[in-house]
């Protein structure tokens, strides 16, 4: 018993995250079925540890790669591979070439191999498979395995895939210098430095936790109770970083206050907890592997994050089922059995975190050099930015609001020598007197900023009240636009990945001379001009021509059709000389031709539908194939312009705020405010591979959608509800499929999500993060790389390297300006 006592608190006792027990050296592979290569090297030198999780009796089997020499973790965008620890998982010893390791399956059809060292001893072995199936009985029986008898262990052990583990858990005798050689040293191999502070937690006995649950419901929401389900309730303690139990039972209702409107109780016998309306900003997020929900809370004083761990699968399903239900009700406001059974899946499946995808395209196999040159080109520029970016933060700091509005503002009324913005010609012949202008505006403009562009973020309509809204890149002259009230600042990229001020076109003005406010921008035709629109003339389309800075044409596109949103006609339709666009309007889509006199809309070219399907945003792939994001949430995918959508993905009911595909139009990324929706559209078990651009997916085979999301224990940190921007894949255009980044915002937080990671690992939650002093309000990445992104707030742009965005963590995530919020 003193012998598990003592494991108890080298594994148990440590905080969530902690890495204390474990396997310092071993080769980590992968055996994947039917595959071309099937068994693959993932890890060279890497260590395998077990984790705790901030779920109570969740642990997770951790796989990572140790450092190179000079490496720092945040250059490197696969460090690790983790998996639940459960029964499901068939941990066994196995041997390789005479070397002796383990074997374990994954969720998927891979499965895994750790070969150890061999200076790793048989003990240590023993011990770490002792470890592996104490967390596993903690999974089933959700109680601390000291509290196990002999029985219930053993019925661990009869789960084992391979009779060689039972007979190793059987015979397996730990004393405490065992346990002390599990942890201790195993290799001279590089890896991750253990913290003495956290060591030490981790022997000294744990101290319950102090929190602050929200304050009682005045009363509960009454109605009809259309599901119940039973289990235990946990809230997120932010000092400790863990979720604390808080009730060992209680009952959660979700309850019909009216027509589609739902509310969710949270009670037990002594208390209640939550009484909320079924919405969005709830957050929540279903794992049936932890046979969770998970969600938040916000009341007048700050944001919560609970946790109801089911008593049983029955209970979950019944819970994952109904919460969905009232979910899709309340948004679409119509019944859930009007949705096939098809689409029912659709959006149980969105609902849940741990769907898997279809494979990750195969061509991503050979892109191992190109990821190890970007990482290590990204190396070598840390150590240059380090010191630039611990002095611009102080400079941040000291830097007052108002101040930086004036000099914006001061920037902007100055007259340029040009009102358009340089051509092709002018930057040739200049290039060369202006190099040492350039680098004193450089330097000037790192001293007041991160990444050397405060200064000038855009221009003020005569009352200093606007802000800067809208964002286009260039791809020709390094250029990127920037709308600020009734002004556009032009901005210059540098080869050194900044940017700074340019120039600024001081009036936006009709042909007649009348002054709007850009709702929408547009690069087109080779960057030689911005198409523009007026919120107030949905009618119109303007055209800008860059190299005067003027609006040259107006062109009123019908006058019974409103134009809601425009797009290039193709991915890079903006690298061309093409001059149409298309058109959106709430029910309309169609091609555009500015060419045409009195009705711009090309009649053979249009696809109009009898209902209003609220079409909101559309992008389009390459070959011109289009994807339609509309109000209801619903996504249309169109082979070409004309016809009726191949593809028609249900509505979650969340409206789309943004959507955009890749060049080969394999993935969408539709935005949400609260979520991210990532679809894979290639057609399963399709010979040709085609897409749900090109046919129409079988009723019974939607695409498993991915919800990328915010972990709501991160967004407790954060203080705020989720609202995103529009998220972007990285462009390429000169290489095929090579768009594996994606950029969004809320708030003052910058997000990516790294798409091969999302597909090799199916974690949505798997995402890096830099925060801002101020909101921002557009990004998007450097066109034709995701090295660097720039980044737009309400009276500055700036630019940032991807390399400096990182893992989420408590200090990272507390709003600065607010100070500590928990």
């Amino acid at each position: 018993m003193y012998a598990l006592r003592s494991l108890s608190k080298l594994v148990w006792g440590a905080n969530e995250g902690a890495e204390t027990f474990k396997l310092a050296s071993g080769v980590l592979y992968e055996e994947r079925p039917g595959a071309k290569v099937a068994r693959k090297c993932i890890y060279k030198d890497s260590e395998l540890c077990i984790r705790k999780t901030s779920t109570p009796y969740q642990y997770q089997l951790v796989a990572i790669r140790a450092l190179e020499e000079g490496e720092d973790l945040s250059d490197s965008l696969d460090d690790e591979r983790s998996f639940l620890i459960g029964i499901e998982l068939k941990f066994t010893p196995t041997t390789f070439e005479g070397a002796h390791g383990f074997r374990w399956n994954d969720v998927g059809e891979s499965t895994y191999e750790f070969i150890v060292d061999e200076s790793v001893t048989k003990s240590v072995r023993e011990a770490f498979a002792m470890a592996v199936a104490r967390c596993a009985w903690e999974r089933k029986h959700r109680r601390e395995y000291t509290e196990a008898d002999a029985g219930e262990v053993k019925e661990i052990m009869d789960r084992a895939e391979d009779e060689e583990l039972e007979r190793l858990l059987d015979s397996v005798k730990l004393d405490d210098a065992d346990i002390e050689a599990a942890v201790g040293p195993m290799s001279p191999v590089k890896s991750r430095p253990v913290d003495p502070e956290v060591a030490a937690a981790a022997a000294a006995p744990i101290a319950p936790p102090t929190f602050d649950l929200p304050t009682e419901p005045a009363e509960m929401a009454d109605g009809e109770i259309t599901v119940s389900a039973l289990g235990e309730l946990y809230m997120f303690d932010a000092p400790s970083g863990e979720f604390v139990q808080v009730a060992k039972e209680v009952a959660l209702t979700v309850v019909e206050v009216g027509k589609y409107e739902y509310y969710m109780n949270v009670a037990s016998n002594d208390r209640s907890f939550t009484s909320q309306v079924i919405e969005p900003e709830m957050n929540a997020v279903f794992n049936h592997d932890h046979g969770s929900l998970i969600w938040n809370y916000f009341d007048q004083n700050r944001a919560y994050s609970f946790s109801m761990v089911t008593v049983d699968a029955k209970h979950y399903e019944a819970l994952h089922q109904g919460m969905t239900r009232a979910a899709y009700e309340t948004l679409n406001q119509e019944s859930w059995n009007k949705a096939t059974v098809a689409s029912q899946d659709y959006i149980l499946d969105a609902y849940e975190e741990d769907v898997d995808m279809l494979p990750e395209p195969e061509m991503w196999a050979s892109d191992e050099e190109d990821e190890e040159y970007e990482e290590e080109e990204e190396v070598e520029e840390e150590d240059d930015e380090e010191e630039d970016e611990d002095e611009d933060e102080e400079s941040d700091k000291e830097e007052d609001e108002e101040s930086d509005e004036d000099e914006i503002d001061k920037i902007f009324n100055r007259a340029p020598g040009s009102q358009g913005v340089k051509t092709s010609r002018e930057v040739e012949t200049e290039s060369e007197s202006e190099s040492e202008s350039e680098s004193e505006s450089e330097s000037e403009d790192e001293s007041e900023g991160e990444s050397g562009a405060e200064s000038g973020a855009g221009a003020d309509t005569g009352s200093g009240a606007a802000k800067n809204s809208k964002l286009a890149v260039g791809y020709k002259h390094g250029r990127s636009f920037v709308v600020r009230g009734s002004r556009i600042g032009v901005f210059r990229h540098t080869d050194g990945d900044e940017i700074v001020f340019d120039t600024s076109i001081n009036h936006v003005d009709d042909t007649r001379g009348r002054e709007f406010t850009p709702s929408t921008m547009m690069l087109h035709e080779q960057d030689s001009a911005l198409v523009l629109q007026d919120a107030q003339r949905p009618n119109e389309l303007f055209k800008m021509d860059l190299e005067y800075g003027k609006v040259v044409e107006e062109w009123r596109v019908h006058e019974d059709v409103p134009t809601v949103a425009v797009a290039p006609t193709t991915k890079y339709a903006q690298m061309t000389g093409d001059r149409t666009l298309v058109g959106l309007s709430h029910n309309m889509l169609y091609r555009i031709d500015p060419r045409l006199r009195d009705n711009m809309i090309v009649q053979d070219q249009q696809q109009a539908y009898v209902t209003k399907s609220h079409f909101t945003t559309a992008a389009a792939t390459e070959s011109g194939a289009v994807a339609v994001g509309s109000a209801k949430g619903e996504i249309r995918l169109f082979d070409r312009l004309g016809v009726r959508a191949k593809t028609v993905l249900p509505a979650l009911g969340e409206p789309i705020l943004g959507i955009d595909v890749t060049s080969d139009g394999r993935y969408v990324v539709a935005t949400c405010k609260t979520y991210l929706l990532l679809v894979d559209t290639k057609l399963p078990d399709d010979a040709n591979g085609r897409t749900g651009f090109m046919k129409a997916f079988p009723q019974a085979q939607k695409p498993a959608p991915k919800r990328l999301q915010l972990k709501p224990e991160h967004v407790v940190y954060m203080g705020a509800p989720i609202s995103f921007t529009p998220a972007k894949f990285n462009q390429a255009p000169d290489a095929q499929g090579s768009e594996k980044t994606i950029v969004t915002s809320t708030g003052p937080f910058v997000v990516t999500w790294n798409l091969r990671r999302v597909l090799g690992t199916g974690r949505g939650d798997a995402y890096h993060i830099k925060q801002y002093q101020d909101t921002v309000v557009a990004d998007n990445f450097r066109f034709g790389q995701d090295r660097s992104i720039v980044v737009t707030l309400p009276n500055d742009v700036q630019s940032v390297k991807r390399s400096q965005l990182a893992k989420p963590t408590r200090e990272s995530l507390m709003i600065r300006s607010s100070g500590s919020l928990l």
